[in-house]
């Protein structure tokens, strides 16, 4: 039909160049957005269903500290490589048949240089590390200093749970076990300054995740958990 005008070629490869272009910019940054929100809700999951296991434990059968649990410690061999002694690892295998009871879904599989067993959530987040003073864990809940039980760490993903440099990957997440409650660390922002934003202690970024439901300490570092809780 006469008036009608059709794109030529040029144009519809230029306007398909431009469309490449905007995707090869956008998609990157979306796909990084959605793997953030997964590991949020992936942390948020496990925080909520080991509070209230842990919870349920000490209605049950007390406070930590009257479990029967030793405090860990950690063995060195003669090839200088240290893990968990096997006393510690008696203890750690306690603690789990205790607080097991109360998890659903969960498995066990071995973790890494300790030679003991963790527990493996039904998405995959594991509790790689474990670190129980029940010595401490006294108190009343009001001082820090005897109200300190231990602490564990968890793992998101299948990446290595360290950089190089020996720090942790920001797939690490670190929670504090206290007599009443279990706790995320990095919740006082010099903590999450001194130790999440400057790469020192990925694990330190717990705290901000579970209050701000995001991971823009990646991506900012002008963050503050009291005046500026997004990039945007």
């Amino acid at each position: 039909m006469k008036g009608i005008k059709a794109f030529t070629l040029a144009e519809v490869l230029i306007t398909l160049g431009i469309i490449g272009v905007v995707a090869a910019l956008t998609i990157p940054s979306l796909v990084q957005k959605y793997k953030e929100q997964a590991t949020v809700t992936r942390v948020k999951k496990f925080y909520s269903a080991f509070s209230q296991a842990y919870t349920m434990a000490i209605n049950e059968n007390g406070t930590i500290d009257t479990w029967g649990l030793e405090d860990s410690e950690i063995d060195v061999d003669e090839d200088g490589n240290s893990g968990y002694s096997d006393s510690s690892l008696e203890q750690y295998e306690k603690f789990f048949n205790i607080i097991g009871k109360y998890l659903q879904k969960v498995e066990y599989e071995p973790i890494r240089n300790t030679r003991g067993k963790g527990f493996v959530m039904s998405d995959g987040t594991q509790i790689i590390a474990i670190w129980l003073q029940p010595s401490r864990c006294t108190g009343n809940g009001i001082n820090h200093s005897d109200t300190y039980c231990g602490d564990f760490y968890i793992k998101t993903d299948n990446k290595p749970a360290r950089k190089d440099d020996g720090t942790f990957n920001s797939n690490v997440f670190v929670f504090n076990i206290n007599p009443y409650r279990i706790f995320p660390r990095g919740t006082d922002n010099t903590e999450f300054k001194d130790k999440c934003l400057s790469g020192t202690d990925m694990s330190r970024c717990t705290g901000w995740l579970i209050l701000n439901e995001n991971m823009d300490y990646l991506h900012c570092k002008d963050l503050d958990i009291n005046t500026k809780t997004k990039c945007k």
